[in-house]
């Protein structure tokens, strides 16, 4: 498992043709919005197959919290484990950047739910008539 710390001009680049064309057009747009934000994106692969590709979106120059988004690829299922096993380990180089990391995850789905109080989410009432739960992550 690889996971590289690129800058987004390099990201765009690396993701496009593997992840980011076979998605709609207004899914590539956000992608491409929330990786473009980013002050750094990590891209994560298995023998190239990329697996999963993530980002820090700071609200401003000085804020100590930053947005954490997250996008999975169909490869991800053949390699959670070994993913979840990392993720601890990713998400202390995340808090080293920003000490609070905040964002949303789907109510419905329990499983990245799972995954995000495994990095140590704290959750807050769901949003968006409940589709979205807020959670924050801080550095220890």
């Amino acid at each position: 498992m690889n996971i590289q710390k690129v800058k987004p001009p390099a990201a765009l680049e690396l993701l496009y043709t593997p992840c980011l064309a076979m998605l709609s057009e207004l899914n590539q747009d956000t992608m491409t919005r929330a990786i473009r934000n980013s002050e750094w994106v990590w891209i994560g692969d298995v023998d190239g197959e990329v697996f999963g590709f993530w980002g820090l979106i700071p609200p401003t120059l000085c804020s100590d919290r930053a947005y954490l988004w997250f996008y999975s690829t169909d490869h991800l299922s053949r390699h959670l484990f070994a993913f979840v096993r990392r993720s601890r380990v990713v998400t202390e180089e995340l808090l080293g950047h920003y000490p609070i990391l905040v964002g949303h995850g789907r109510a419905s789905d329990e499983r990245s739910l799972r995954w995000l109080r495994w990095c140590g989410a704290e959750f807050s009432e769901p949003v968006a008539n409940g589709a979205l739960v807020p959670f924050e992550i801080r550095s220890v």
